[in-house]
């Protein structure tokens, strides 16, 4: 072979392999190519997230004027729902407006404090029996509301499913079905539970509660499967119960249209109603975590994504219902601290007894 050739080919036929400083060299340059399109893919994820906030920002200035009659409108709610606790006794120790101010303070115990959205019930149950029931008979009450309410809340899921299929023209299938069950059988175990005697451990657990802890003071709920039992004969008080809670319900998917239209989107009652059905029940759901952060969130965009409404205008909805609830709760909080103010002594009374009907 010419020495030119032997010449071009010699750096090919000498030429070494790469060695593990070139294959390091290799998978640094892969790294920081893959370090660079995940800074890419963030920034991006940054920029798309914050012209989401400024989007969804935007939305609630535009209903930021109607918060005192959003606030209003929800203290309208409660009236009705305290209505539905108040007729579920013979005798209230109390007025409607005692009751009103109770259920407000539920309320706000329940959205603003870490309780997981129990500590209202509780407290609830001590401020009615300072007005003239035992604390077995005030906790039986705010028990068989706090059930009816659920129930309620059940038949507004239902109806907010078949009014989204009536609006695709179907019905939703499987998923729905699932979910329909879910509730369900979560609201009958409740009152399962109840009728099965439930209630009577609650009693013995609070008896247990006494003679160890005496120096938590009166917290016995002796009385409280009985007075449920009481309470549930009362068939007129229980389906007026039911009533009011239900109207209650109605009361929130005005507020959710009002909120949107206020937002500038044309949306109909009928995507108001699928979305406050299906967004509160996705709240309810996760009610072991406090005030349902996140779960409420999460509702009202899947459900306003069901009905045609972008992301953006569910997530600043739930955040506009987040600011009512902060206001309302404050009051809420307030009514509680003149409630523990008063020092009311607690005036045992005999247990709720079945009047007429």
């Amino acid at each position: 072979m010419p020495r030119g050739n032997a010449a071009l080919h010699a750096p090919l036929i000498n030429e070494a392999p790469p060695g593990p400083r070139r294959f390091a060299a290799y998978r640094r340059l892969s790294w920081s190519l893959v370090a660079v399109l995940a800074a890419i893919a963030v920034g991006a994820a940054i920029a798309t997230h914050l012209a989401m906030a400024a989007h969804v920002a935007g939305l609630i200035r535009r209903a930021a004027w109607l918060l005192p009659l959003l606030v209003a409108w929800h203290l309208g709610q409660l009236f009705l729902a305290a209505l539905g606790w108040r007729c579920l006794l013979a005798a209230p120790p109390t007025g409607i407006g005692g009751f009103w101010r109770l259920r407000i303070v539920r309320e706000g115990i329940d959205s603003l404090l870490p309780v997981a959205q129990v500590g209202g019930e509780l407290v609830g149950s001590r401020l009615l029996a300072r007005r003239g029931m035992t604390l077995g008979g005030a906790g039986a009450s705010v028990i068989v509301d706090v059930s009816l309410e659920v129930s309620t809340q059940l038949v507004f899921l239902l109806s907010g499913l078949a009014c989204l299929g009536l609006m695709n023209g179907h019905a939703d299938g499987a998923a729905s079905m699932k979910l329909v069950l879910a509730v369900a059988v979560g609201a009958v175990g409740i009152g399962l539970a109840q009728a099965g005697g439930g209630l009577r451990a609650l009693e013995a657990l609070s008896d247990k509660i006494v003679r160890r802890w005496p120096a938590l003071g009166d917290v016995s709920l002796l009385g409280l499967h009985e007075a449920a039992r009481v309470i549930y004969g009362r068939h007129i008080g229980v389906v007026l119960s039911l009533i009011w809670h239900g109207l209650a319900w109605l009361l929130g998917t005005m507020e959710t249209f009002i909120v949107l239209r206020a937002m500038g989107l044309g949306v109909t009652p009928a995507q108001a109603f699928v979305i406050e059905s299906l967004g509160m029940a996705a709240r309810s759901a996760g009610f072991a975590i406090p005030a349902a952060l996140g779960a409420q969130e999460g509702g009202f965009v899947l459900a306003a994504a069901a009905v045609g409404v972008a992301a953006p205008a569910a997530l600043a909805l739930s955040l506009t219902k987040r600011l009512r609830e902060i206001a309302g709760g404050l009051i809420g909080l307030t009514l509680w601290r003149l409630e523990a103010a008063r020092g009311q002594v607690a005036i045992a009374a005999p247990l709720p007894q079945t009047g007429p009907g």
